[in-house]
């Protein structure tokens, strides 16, 4: 047992020896080395990039920032013991290339600059001229924020229970019925073709009295069948016109048809006027390449940018057509880029986190959800990185750092903040957004057409009432100078 156990004691000593001579000639890490920079100054541009990253231009060249980047930075200072000093990007260099190559522009030639706080997705180019970190920064999905669709006009919302072949169908229907209603009137009113000697009419003698033969043309058989068919048609009754077999099945039948077209017109605009129907949504990249009322707005800087506006087949070269119909549309600053999309005429592909936020916003300052976010489009992720000048060794030293923040939950809990997704809650619960379909007082813009059609019908009769007048005078003229008198 001594022997075993002194065995046992040399073979450990030898693995601890082992290990220790490991460790002492392996390579020495260049980040181990740099990782107290002594308070050493490293300079940063700083620039708009919201939500993440507040940058407020002062007066005399001063200017404040806030956010998420601002944070990481500080932390960093502090972790890496460096003095962070911000520079603001150049104010004639954002209107001349926009605002992300301005950054680019005084990173790369500016030898004092260090990096940029702020997080950007890698293209050729960029990965050409600036060196990144090998961690990112912040990983999101794509998708659209998006005006939120309106009531569709009620102009014509009569129209809306039957689809245009069923209101052509019912027009043929009702002329058909009334020509057939008018030629069996001239029939039965026309002693040489009728051996009736007598018309009996069910309706009053005074109708009677009017209807004698000779006393009406054609058309006036038409004007009177038409309102007779329409009467029975809107529902509104009517008394029978003829007691002959023929015109009883005829009306009979129109009746019948007419009571299932009532019912089922009726029905459904009811439930029209009750429940406010909403336009079509945007909820994906086709569905607005193919929206006429809302436009597109691109950030020429941004990757998703310069991939729909390169784009030469597909969805995306559609989009990227429709923007380049105003020039206004695309844009390389955030602060007209939030103005664009104020006004609810255009919408914009970009990360999630930027529409919750922009979403979020405009809830805080309208009090109610004017805008949409969609679902996650069906394109790949994107990555943001942070950038440094070409060759820097200070890469590691961020990329260590972001690594840090990143696995702690620390970067997504200052992004949250930023966002203040709790304070718009209801403009992403799909719960209160469904329209309830509760009864509610019908309002006067429900019923825009009705009062239209009785505007148009109102007009007609003053118009054929002048008509009439006009033609009355006339005809009292054309009998005077005639030597005529009138007996009518």
């Amino acid at each position: 047992m001594g022997r075993l156990h002194f065995k046992q004691t040399i073979y450990r000593l030898i693995l601890s020896l082992a290990i220790l001579a490991v460790i002492h000639t392996a390579p020495v890490n260049s980040l181990a080395a740099r990782a107290n920079f002594g308070g050493v100054e490293m300079r940063f541009v700083a620039i708009h990039n919201p939500p993440f990253d507040s940058f407020i231009r002062g007066p005399n060249g001063t200017f404040t920032v806030s956010g998420v980047a601002h944070n990481i930075v500080k932390w960093m200072s502090r972790y890496y013991n460096f003095k962070v000093t911000l520079v603001a990007v150049n104010e004639s260099l954002v209107e001349k290339f926009g605002t992300n190559e301005a950054a680019y522009h005084q990173l790369i030639e500016d030898k004092a600059i260090d990096g940029i706080i702020c997080a950007f997705g890698l293209t050729l180019d960029r990965m050409k001229r600036m060196d990144y970190t090998s961690s990112f920064a912040w990983v999101d999905g794509f998708s659209l924020v998006v005006p939120k669709p309106g009531e569709e006009s009620r102009l014509f919302a009569f129209t809306g229970p039957f689809q245009p072949t069923v209101w052509l169908f019912i027009l043929i229907s009702l002329m058909s019925m009334v020509g057939v209603m008018a030629v069996f009137t001239w029939f039965y009113k026309n002693p040489s073709l009728s051996y009736y000697k007598d018309i009996s009419i069910t309706n009053r003698k005074e109708d009677n009295a009017m209807m004698k033969s000779g006393r009406q043309r054609i058309s006036s058989y038409v004007s009177t069948c038409l309102i007779y068919v329409v009467n029975i048609l809107t529902n509104q009754g009517c008394r029978e016109a003829f007691d002959r077999h023929s015109f009883r099945i005829l009306a009979g039948f129109w009746l019948l048809g007419a009571m299932v077209l009532v019912n089922s017109y009726s029905g459904i605009v009811i439930s029209s006027l009750t429940v406010p129907k909403m336009k079509p949504p945007i909820e994906s990249l086709e569905d607005l390449a193919s929206n006429k009322e809302t436009g597109i707005v691109l950030r020429y800087d941004m990757t998703m940018g310069i991939q729909i506006l390169n784009a030469v087949s597909g969805v995306y070269k559609v989009l990227g057509d429709k923007a380049r119909q105003d020039s206004n549309q695309i844009v390389g600053d955030a602060f007209k880029l939030n103005k664009m999309l104020e006004t609810g005429k255009y919408a914009y592909p970009f990360i999630q986190t930027f529409n919750t936020w922009f979403v979020a916003l405009q809830y805080r300052k309208d009090g109610h959800c004017r805008f949409h976010a969609t679902k996650p489009l069906p394109v790949p992720h994107g990555y943001y990185f942070w950038l440094t000048k070409k060759g820097s060794p200070n890469t590691k030293l961020l990329s260590d750092g972001l690594i840090k923040l990143w696995e702690s939950g620390i970067t997504r809990f200052w992004t949250n903040s930023a966002i203040g997704l709790a304070k718009a809650a209801e403009c992403f619960d799909s719960r209160r957004q469904k329209s309830s379909a509760r009864q509610v007082p019908i309002r006067l813009y429900d019923l825009t057409s009705a009062f239209l059609i009785l505007g148009i019908g109102l007009g007609l009769a003053i118009l054929c009432f002048l008509l009439e007048l006009i033609k009355s005078r006339f005809q009292r003229r054309l009998f005077k100078g005639r030597g005529c008198t009138d007996f009518k």
